[in-house]
């Protein structure tokens, strides 16, 4: 009998509630502005006339954790606000049920319980039907809006505060929300902060008039916008002025409109939006955000920061300071300029080649430097280049005559304000770049003369009838491998031969059958780091090698 009782006991244990409940975090430690005197309860409902269960009286907005299986998750979150016209939230239906879906897909996910308006009876939905379309009704929604969405943009920076925690990449934080919870989602994509940006939204059905749309940011994040046309809400129009602000800035975006799904379909069985949530999981795919984020938490170390270099011209950049950051002292400064691949504006991917090997303490101790990671946009390119596919092999042409490319200039303009403002030898500037960053190399040190003391090109390429004697106080050593296929290894070669016509000091290294890829072999080199800390920029007198 006891041993009965105690498998008895072990089952019903292990099937109550206290395991399986999905950790619930508070979203302030403290007195809430703007609700410092709400001391209701939360509380809930499942017999109402939505024949839903909901949560209403939110005083103390918590977020509630769906974490993916061990070894699932791919490092992207998603907040999910409900939606209840601000009055209650629709907690299965749009809430727990989307995140209980998502996590299958690898995402963690944390269901926001935003603040809603004080409810005086047990039941919200008839005390809302009451009053619905009212000038109260309006004004007390109006008076709530922007707590709510206050409370979107602190989940977010909190789930980005805490992604290590968690095991998640602080740049794939995205929300989505429905009804009243899209207002929430698409009220974050506004006047955000570095900490508290989204890195996209997902409105659902929204209620987001124009008159709630502010300025939109040349940098505002990508948007999944999804409503029925035969919403009898009439929120329709408003999925579809928010698609055309986005469309009109040229912001990436993509709108979904059911011919008839009604309003508040959320994750219910009826057709035929019972499958919108496998269309949003194509394009968080067609984004990679369902692929296995690259995101490494030592990185962190490198600060993320942006560089105004002219109107709708942001040059996203990663930044690392010495250990012990004296200003009393100088230190060199060195650019790293990422291959095409690494382009974008998540100011994250350029980090993928070479950032470690200045964070390995051996490094960090002898080689002390700033260095710098800017990223280039997807639709650009570090050098001015052309390439003519009518000849094999394909030809590059690297347009020197022609003016740069404005995110190398801004990169030369940004090494040029670090080194004003930070504690810089102006005499150790240093540049390096793999593949697009390689030919950025050659021809940033030609745009710049003596800017560079030294040089590390890794299987780049330039303009070697454009080089003069303007780059003789630049030192170089250039890297590639013999079996590139994507860029010729003879780019590198004539490079070579051009600088030592000039009597530039130059080193060549090339890797016996090594493909693309030499700039592993390069950042690997044991000298790559003292190489360069041998040189300083001494115009007109002879320099070391």
């Amino acid at each position: 009998m006891t041993k009965f009782l105690l498998i008895l006991m072990i089952f019903l244990g292990l099937n109550s509630p206290i395991f399986c409940q999905n950790q619930v975090i508070p979203l302030y430690r403290s007195a809430i502005k703007g609700s410092e005197n709400w001391n209701w309860e939360e509380a809930e409902n499942t017999k109402n006339d939505w024949g839903l269960r909901i949560v209403y009286n939110v005083a103390k907005p918590t977020l509630t954790v769906f974490k993916p299986e061990e070894g699932k998750a791919n490092g992207t979150s998603i907040i999910i606000a409900p939606g209840g016209a601000f009055r209650a939230l629709s907690i299965d239906n749009e809430g727990y049920d989307v995140a209980k879906w998502l996590v299958k897909k690898g995402i963690t996910c944390f269901v926001l319980k935003y603040r809603l308006i004080k409810s005086n009876t047990t039941d919200p939905v008839t005390e809302m039907n009451a009053i619905w379309g009212s000038e109260k009704f309006n004004q007390q929604n109006m008076e709530l809006i922007p707590l709510a969405i206050e409370d979107g943009r602190n989940a977010i920076a909190y789930v980005r505060e805490h992604a290590n925690e968690f095991k998640l990449d602080p740049n794939r934080v995205g929300i989505m929300g429905f009804s009243a919870g899209g207002t929430v989602t698409a009220g974050t994509a506004y006047g955000y902060t570095e900490a508290n940006k989204p890195n996209f939204i997902a409105p659902v059905y929204a209620f987001f008039p124009k008159a709630l749309q502010g300025k939109l940011e040349s940098n505002a994040p990508p948007a999944f916008i999804l409503a029925a046309s035969d919403d009898q809400l009439d929120l329709a129009s408003h999925s579809v002025d928010l698609y055309n602000q986005w469309l009109a800035n040229k912001q990436s975006a993509e709108l979904h409109l059911y011919a008839k799904g009604g309003h508040g379909f959320g994750m219910s069985a009826q057709k035929p939006t019972n499958t919108w949530i496998e269309r949003f999981a194509d394009w968080l795919q067609l984004n990679n955000w369902l692929s296995k984020s690259s995101y490494d938490p030592a990185l962190a170390a490198y600060e993320k920061k942006s560089f105004a270099f002219a109107p709708d011209k942001n040059l996203p950049y990663r930044i690392l300071y010495p250990e012990n950051y004296d200003r009393n002292k100088k230190y060199p400064l060195i650019l790293v300029l990422h291959g095409g691949g690494e382009r974008g504006n998540d100011n994250e991917k350029q980090l993928i080649h070479g950032s470690k090997l200045f964070l390995t303490p051996a490094n960090r101790t002898n080689y002390p430097a700033i260095v710098v990671f800017p990223q280039c946009p997807s639709n650009s390119y570090w050098a001015n280049s052309t390439i003519d596919r009518t000849k094999n092999p394909i030809e590059r042409i690297f347009n020197y005559k022609d003016t740069s490319t404005w995110p190398l200039a801004a990169s030369a303009a940004l090494v040029k304000k670090i080194a004003d403002e930070e504690s810089v030898d102006k005499g150790r500037i240093y540049i390096t770049g793999l593949s697009m960053g390689g030919m950025g190399t050659f021809e940033a040190v030609y745009r710049n003369p003596n800017l560079f003391a030294a040089a590390a090109p890794i299987c780049g390429g330039g303009n070697d009838s454009l080089y003069n004697n303007s780059i003789k106080n630049t030192a170089f050593r250039v890297f590639h491998g013999d079996a590139d296929v994507v860029v010729n290894v003879d780019l590198s070669r004539k490079m070579v031969a051009r600088l030592k016509e000039l009597k530039v000091p130059v080193e060549y290294i090339e890797y016996p059958g090594v493909n693309h890829n030499s700039w592993d072999n390069a950042f690997a080199e044991p000298s790559f780091m003292s190489w360069f800390f041998q040189h300083q920029m001494v115009p007109d007198k002879k320099r070391k090698k």
